[in-house]
């Protein structure tokens, strides 16, 4: 099946049965640019945000992982915006089958639960801050959802 067929794969699959947390889906025309919005989780520092990523397709997916890229601020170990680390989107350990909803639900996860272990994470001091911490990170965290991702 060629890229642009799995993608529209995905994309039917999200319309006909849409998910809690996030809506994404093509920017204008581009079936291969997308965007999303993930809605910050309950229960975490994150709550009430609204967040955009956008998606690139390569020409060889599904056999690699799509680019994603975080467009707004936010104090997460696993991002560094624009730069999200997360072992789906990572090419050795991707997986042809994932879909993007599978995706962006891992994405969602990771706001309840970052990953903080060292090879987990682009930014070190605040995976220990995450660790030795909490308090500090979730108001650090919620200040910064409330400045960049709410209203």
């Amino acid at each position: 099946m060629a890229p642009k067929a799995w993608i529209m794969t995905h994309l039917k699959e999200l319309v006909r049965f849409p998910a809690n947390g996030f809506s994404v889906g093509p920017v204008a025309e581009d079936i291969y640019e997308w965007q999303a919005t993930l809605l910050g989780p309950p229960s975490s520092p994150y709550e009430g945000g609204i967040f955009f990523i956008s998606i690139h397709f390569p020409p060889d997916y599904p056999f690699k992982p799509p680019m994603v890229l975080w467009k707004m601020s936010i104090l997460h170990p696993n991002i560094d915006q624009p730069r999200v680390f997360h072992s789906l989107l990572v090419t050795a350990t991707w997986k042809v089958g994932t879909t993007v909803k599978e995706l962006l639900q891992a994405l969602h996860d990771m706001l309840l639960h970052p990953m903080v272990e060292e090879e987990d994470n682009y930014l070190a001091d605040v995976a220990r801050m995450c660790i030795l911490e909490p308090e500090r990170f979730k108001k650090e965290a919620r200040l910064m959802t409330e400045q960049h991702a709410m209203n």
